[in-house]
């Protein structure tokens, strides 16, 4: 294990504490090894008396983690080409622009329920009979991205949505968006599209044939549960081969998606393109399982996921080319995201600066002191003064009680 005594002030969330400067019995954790989870928990070790830590790096963030901002983020981007994603500008006037917003994320909400209630049904099918549905799985796919291309930042938006612990489908079906909005930033051709889809879709139908109690990983699994949880790509290789499927890209895809941070990536038997394709299937599985605590820590915001797979894979090149794709095709702070201000006033990004992302146009719906903004105020932070208002950081707007979907109508009103 790796080990790192740092300040308490150095301290984040994420972090994972397996030692403090005095004895545990001064302080009032149960648990001497865990994921720091929330701020309280910073300031209860401070309130302890304590002033260094222990933490391992090989279970949470580092202190020398990269952190993922506007400031920062260039020399990430410079890994890979220039592309389109979910965060472009748009010239349309500015009533067209907001009532687009609002109807294409009414759409993509009802879109992706549908989706959800087709997966399942494959799901279920699978589990019922050993097998899985391989054309309706296509078809969907092929359906999905047709809307995808018209409405990525919806579709992406949509994501956010949704509940912390996913289910099996949801998951595989969220996978499979994100993948599909990162090959069409990257211009891959639609048969790419297609297997890359397909093979997100189901990269965990393998799980379907194990037991319930394991569906999900834990950092605290016996080593014969995680050795079945590990075997799941092949488990799914063998369903999907008993129902006839011959599309070998899928199957490669499949075969190799599960990446270790601590073993080397297996190439064996890939291609450069089906390597390129494993990986970001791979990048994306993880980075949701950091969004939704699917390995056994805390729900992490898009930002703490993309710097902790920066963090994993910095010394890895092509697999940090995976990861600063993600970052490139979800951007700094994409449309229809919450933001807060220094100054304390909350907006929606409805716009993005060509050229300067990280200084989009908001719609102010709540002012510095928590009182709604009726109507809701634009703001261009490209026009503000040097050392004027500037974002501090991304909200969750289920938390925060705000329907991004009304603000935007109350604009175009």
């Amino acid at each position: 294990m790796a080990h790192r005594t740092i300040q308490l002030s150095d301290l984040k969330v994420g972090m994972y504490l397996i030692g403090v400067d005095r004895s545990w019995l001064h302080t009032p954790f149960l648990r001497h090894k865990f994921q720091i989870s929330t701020q309280s928990e910073i300031d209860t070790l401070r309130a302890s008396g304590i002033a260094r830590v222990t933490i391992d790096t090989e279970r949470g963030l580092d202190l020398a983690v990269l952190e993922i901002t506007p400031d920062n983020l260039a020399p990430v981007l410079e890994r890979q080409p220039e592309a389109a994603g979910p965060s472009g500008a748009t010239d349309a006037p500015l009533e067209r622009t907001t009532v687009m917003l609002a109807d294409n994320l009414a759409l993509a909400k009802q879109r992706r329920a549908e989706w959800i209630g087709r997966l399942n049904h494959i799901f279920e099918g699978t589990r019922a009979t050993g097998l899985v549905s391989y054309a309706e799985a296509s078809q969907l796919v092929d359906e999905m991205i047709g809307f995808i291309f018209e409405r990525q930042a919806a579709c992406y938006a949509v994501m956010g949505l949704r509940e912390q612990d996913p289910t099996l489908h949801e998951h595989g079906l969220t996978v499979c968006t994100l993948s599909v909005i990162i090959g069409q930033a990257l211009a891959y051709p639609r048969e790419a599209l297609q297997h890359v889809g397909v093979a997100a879709l189901l990269h965990d139908v393998g799980l379907v044939r194990l037991p319930k109690n394991i569906l999900k990983r834990t950092k605290s699994m016996p080593p014969a549960q995680q050795a079945l949880y590990d075997s799941h790509p092949a488990q799914g290789l063998l369903v999907l081969e008993k129902s006839g499927v011959r599309d070998v890209e899928v199957l490669t895809i499949i075969r190799h998606h599960h990446i270790d941070p601590a073993r080397p990536v297996d190439t064996e038997g890939q291609s450069e393109q089906d390597r390129a394709y494993s990986a970001l299937v791979g990048i994306v599985d993880q980075y949701d399982e950091l969004l939704t605590g699917q390995t056994g820590g805390p729900p992490m915001s898009s930002n703490q996921a993309m710097t902790q797979l920066y963090q994993r894979y910095r010394n890895q090149p092509y697999l940090l080319d995976q990861v600063s794709y993600l970052i490139r095709a979800i951007g700094v702070f994409p449309l229809y995201s919450l933001v807060a201000l220094k100054t304390g006033e909350v907006g929606i990004v409805g716009s993005i600066t060509p050229g300067k992302a990280h200084l989009p146009i908001l719609y102010l719906c709540r002012d510095a002191k928590g009182a709604s903004c009726v109507p809701p105020q634009e703001l261009d932070l490209a026009q503000e003064p040097e050392g004027g208002r500037s974002i501090h950081d991304i909200r969750d707007p289920q938390r925060e009680g705000i329907d991004v979907e009304s603000i935007l109508r109350q604009v175009a009103a």
